[in-house]
């Protein structure tokens, strides 16, 4: 699609403003940053320009490396960074709130790097050494700005949702969720256990994220976050971006952007409307494959992980088949919209309320 025909139908942020949607829409002009909080693609595998046509700002990019370890970290880190400096770039790494802006008045494309496993930090040895801690700080330095303490399994930090016993928050996590705040990022919960997630939220002195989940109040997949969670992250000043995966949204089965902002009313009725917002969990530019497509290439997952957590039976699809294109910001905005989040309320949800909590972070 042309970038001007684009313009005229959906979103961009260019100029510091959405130009308005198709009148049939409903949809008037805003401001603020449009941000999708975890989006997936190593350095390389984002084009600036091409995804800020698609009405974006900035992503939270997470490094996409496996197995997530100390030296693929920062291998990717160091790709990253010569990105952003080769000749004509256009993307820009986001190390402090200002950045958002910055990129903006250089028309680049933000990029809030993150890792979704706290296992790039190596195998912990927090009783005796501040190992883990310094790799964190290098890391840091070289542009990590969010790191989720674990993924689906266990790490050094504490447990993943899907382990059948919940140990909480470790020694190694309680150190890291002090370091990451004292260093000005953001620590992720979205893939950790019910009580790693809560002890995480309660000992962080300042904003703390799950950057893309569900509510569980909507769908009882543990992968979802309780309304506890949720409740917590409200009164810590922290964010709660919901995903477009649809199979932890939904038993139904077909799904759309409906059941995101279901999820996302949920969210705002439960830890009010200042901490919610978006994470697609999917490529930068989106996955057009078919929904039967990506049910099938889920098979040898779903059946290596038969009755544990997050591998509930599918229901005919994977996400919210239309939000797979490049466009999903301007789908989810319109949705919005019918739904009555309008001007300030939608901006908030689209990027603001992220853009806030990681610039309070970084204070």
């Amino acid at each position: 699609m042309q970038r001007r025909t684009f313009l005229a139908s959906s979103l961009t942020l260019a100029a510091g403003v959405y130009p308005a949607l198709p009148e049939a829409h409903g949809v008037a002009q805003r401001t603020g940053f449009v941000v999708d909080t975890l989006a997936i693609g190593g350095a390389g595998s984002v084009d600036g320009p091409e995804v800020l046509g698609a009405g974006m700002d900035a992503l939270v990019l997470d490094m996409t490396i496996f197995p997530r370890d100390t030296a693929g970290a920062g291998e990717a880190l160091a790709k990253w960074n010569a990105a952003a400096d080769a000749q004509g770039a256009r993307v820009l790494i986001v190390r402090s709130g200002g950045d958002f802006q910055r990129a903006r008045d250089n028309n680049k494309l933000g990029v809030v790097i993150a890792c979704q496993s706290a296992s790039i930090l190596g195998p912990s040895v927090f009783s005796y050494s501040d190992q883990n801690l310094q790799v964190l700080r290098e890391f840091h330095r070289a542009g990590l700005r969010i790191l989720q303490l674990t993924h689906n399994e266990r790490t050094g930090a504490g447990d993943g949702f899907m382990e059948p016993v919940d140990g909480g928050l470790s020694m190694l996590g309680e150190a890291i969720v002090d370091e990451v705040g004292a260093l000005g990022g953001l620590v992720d919960l979205s893939h950790c256990s019910d009580r790693t997630t809560v002890e995480a939220i309660r000992r962080a002195k300042g904003p703390i994220a799950v950057t893309h989940a569900g509510c569980r109040a909507l769908n009882g997949s543990r992968r979802n976050k309780t309304d506890e969670a949720i409740r917590l992250l409200g009164d810590r000043g922290g964010y709660f971006g919901v995903f477009m995966v649809s199979r932890w949204l939904t038993d139904r089965n077909t799904s759309s952007v409906e059941d995101v902002v279901d999820h996302i009313d949920h969210a705002v009725k439960v830890g009010g409307l200042d901490i919610v917002g978006f994470g697609s969990d999917q490529p930068a530019m989106g996955d057009t494959q078919s929904q039967a497509a990506k049910v099938a290439q889920l098979a040898t997952y779903q059946a290596r992980n038969l009755g544990r957590a997050g591998a509930e039976p599918l229901h005919g699809h994977v996400t919210c088949a239309d939000m797979d294109g490049p466009q999903r910001m301007a789908v989810l905005a319109v949705a919005l919209e019918r739904r009555g989040y309008k001007g300030a309320a939608r901006d908030k949800i689209l990027g603001g309320n992220f853009v806030r909590a990681f610039t309070e972070a970084g204070r």
